[in-house]
Parts: structure tokens; sequence; C-alpha cells
């Protein structure tokens, strides 16, 4: 292999604008390997013209078809009209995107965020069935064929060697980054006049858990009935859960105790972070739980989930409970409220934790793994 490789990233799921989640993590992964790496070439696939300032005019971006068969099925006509100019030498996804047409000439890295993406939810409602299944095949397909995989958790590494029955050392776990807050003040927010509120950071939907948050926090306001403590949640919301959660507030009388604010521009989510008692992130499912780091980054305490990743991203940092607990949820409320000591020192830990987690060591360490290639 010529010592210039030419690297393809299909950058899906992505998001031009309010990314969040696993597409925040893609562009941000994205932008740091076009920063970085000054040796190699990179071809950006995208089901839809690329028109990010942050990635245009640093490669090659060509137009893909979006369903998985489609994607497959372009990719072996690329590769049967040995049209090499759209072919990379090494293939960057995000499972469960599954390119398992490619010659073993193209080296692949898939970038697994979880290992059952799909299973909480499904599991739930019983829609798992077939597809699912067949889902499950084409992951193994994906991993076994792998060059190597990334993932951003030694949790998530484990279930991933264990599962595949897979050589540990073609699985490296590699920690994200965070958005870093800091700097962006905006003492004219809307949102400041929010003040010591329980705070939760993500999309409103089932496996984020916010019906067990909720009976947490009942029971925090009936053992403190003259408590001012808010709940506020900031992310994209609707549909039937969030239409359960709004009957729920309105049964136990919350409707002014409880605020779904949608997406928040990074300056009011910082006045968010920084007037809050706390964070509550207790997901029954997470690819990593980035807004764990983002609060401890901002001195801000965090209850999360005694489930894997989340209980690893908190450390001994976190108020760690179990998700399907309303009382433990409601207990670590309690504390943070009322124990002054204790949440004194989860402030103080919590910022040095959040320096074991940035971008540039990320893509440093993601870099070093394209070069083991040569």
């Amino acid at each position: 292999m010529s010592s210039i490789m030419k690297i393809g990233i299909i950058i899906e799921p992505y998001e031009e604008n309010n990314a969040s989640g696993i597409a925040h993590c893609i562009l941000n992964q994205t932008e740091g390997l076009l920063n970085k790496d000054y040796e190699n070439e990179y071809i950006l696939y995208t089901s839809k013209p690329l028109d990010h300032k942050r990635l245009i005019g640093k490669s090659c971006n060509i137009l893909i078809p979006s369903s998985f068969l489609a994607k497959n099925l372009w990719f072996l006509i690329m590769l049967i009209l040995r049209k090499k100019e759209v072919l990379p030498d090494v293939l960057i996804f995000n499972m469960p995107l599954l390119p398992i047409v490619l010659p073993r000439s193209i080296k692949t890295i898939p970038v697994y965020y979880e290992l059952n993406a799909y299973s909480g939810d499904c599991k739930r409602f019983f829609v798992r069935s077939l597809i699912m299944k067949i889902n499950d095949s084409f992951k193994g397909l994906a991993v076994k064929r792998a060059f190597h995989i990334i993932t951003p958790s030694d949790g998530s590494r484990k279930d991933i060697i264990k599962y595949f029955h897979l050589n540990p050392n073609k699985v490296t776990r590699i920690y994200l980054g965070f958005q870093n807050l800091h700097g962006y003040t905006d003492s004219q927010s809307e949102f400041d006049k929010y003040k010591n509120h329980f705070l939760f950071v993500g999309k409103v939907k089932y496996k984020k858990n916010l019906h067990n948050i909720l009976e947490g926090f009942i029971l925090l306001k009936k053992k403190h009935s003259t408590s001012t403590n808010k709940l506020i949640l900031v992310g994209d919301y609707g549909g039937e859960y969030y239409e359960k959660l709004q009957k729920r507030i309105k049964n136990g009388g919350l409707q002014e105790d409880v605020a779904f604010l949608g997406y928040a521009v990074k300056e009011d989510l910082y006045t968010l972070y920084v007037n809050a008692s706390a964070l509550i992130f207790c997901t029954l499912q997470e690819g990593f739980g980035m807004p764990i780091i983002e609060a401890m980054d901002l001195g801000i305490p965090v209850i999360t989930s005694s489930r894997a990743p989340m209980n690893e991203i908190g450390g001994d940092v976190a108020f760690i409970v179990d998700p399907e607990s309303p009382k433990e949820i409601s207990d670590a409320m309690d504390t943070i409220m009322f124990n002054k000591e204790k949440r004194d020192e989860v402030i103080q830990k919590g910022k040095e934790r959040a320096k074991l987690f940035s971008w540039d060591k990320h893509i440093s360490e993601f870099l070093g793994i394209i070069q083991s290639i040569k």
C-alpha cells in the first residue's frame, strides 16, 4: 500500500444542524481526522450533498444511496466497473451501516457505539423479529472481516469481544471527546430564569428512561412539598412517549415543575448546566453518555445509571443508581439537595475526571489505528 492512502468515511447517521448523540460524535470525529491527518486523502460518503463549513474543502464528497441494500449494490457496481477513484484504501463506518461486499484489499474500521443499538425499544415493544436477526447476522460479517474495531467504552469492548468471539487485539477502546461549553456564556439567555433545577439533556425517547426519572422527581416533591426545584428537559421531543410523559405530569399536578425546552444552542445549554443542581442521566441504554462529561467539566453533580457504559463514564464521581428504581433516583436528588459536603466533593472530582476525555486524545488514538495499516 502506498504511503498516501485514501480514507473513506461513511458519515451517516449525519445531521447538518443540531447534531446530537452519534451524529454529533461523527461530525467531531470526521472533522478531527481531516484537520490532524496531513498524510492521507479523504473521501466522505453521504446520501445527500455535504453542506457543512467544517468539512467542505478538506475532502472529496461522493453521494451514495441511503438504504442498506442500495448502498451495498453501489459499492459492488463500483468494484465491478473498477472505479478506483471513488473507492478507498480504508473505509471507516459507523455500525450498523454494513458494507459487506467490499474485498479484503479495502481495510474496514467499524466504529461500534453499542452492541445492542436497537434492542431496548424493540424488546419492550416486541418488534425484534426477523429483521433484527438478519441485522445481527450482518453485524457479525462486518466485525469478523474488519481490519480493526473501535468502540468508546471498556464495557462495550468486552461485550463485542465476547459476543462475536473476537481476538481482543482486534478491538480498541477509544474514549470519545465532549462538547466543551466553557466560554459560551450568555447573560441574556431566556433560560437564565431557571435556577437549582435537575437537568436532563438528550432526545425524549423510551431508552432515555424519562418515565422513571419523572417518578423519582415526583417522590422527591412528595417528600419536600415546599421545594422549588424543577425538572428541566433539554432535547428534541414529540410522539407517543412524550404524550405519555405529559399525561403523567398532568396527573401528578406538576405542570409548573417540569419543562420540556427542546433543542438548546450552546449558550443556552451552558446557562442551563451551570445553574443546575445536578444532571440526571439515568438512561436504560447508551452508546457513551456525553452529557455526563459535559456536566462534570462544568462542575455539576451527576446522577447516572448503574448500567454500562454510564457507570464507567461516571466512575466513582457520579451518583450511580438503578435506572429502574425511582426511589434510588429520588434519594440521589435528595442527597445533592441537602448534603453540601458530598456535593462539593463530587464537583471537584468531576472536574478532574472530565480531563480524561477530549477529542484531541480520541483523534490521536484513532490515527494510530489508521497508520498501523501501512
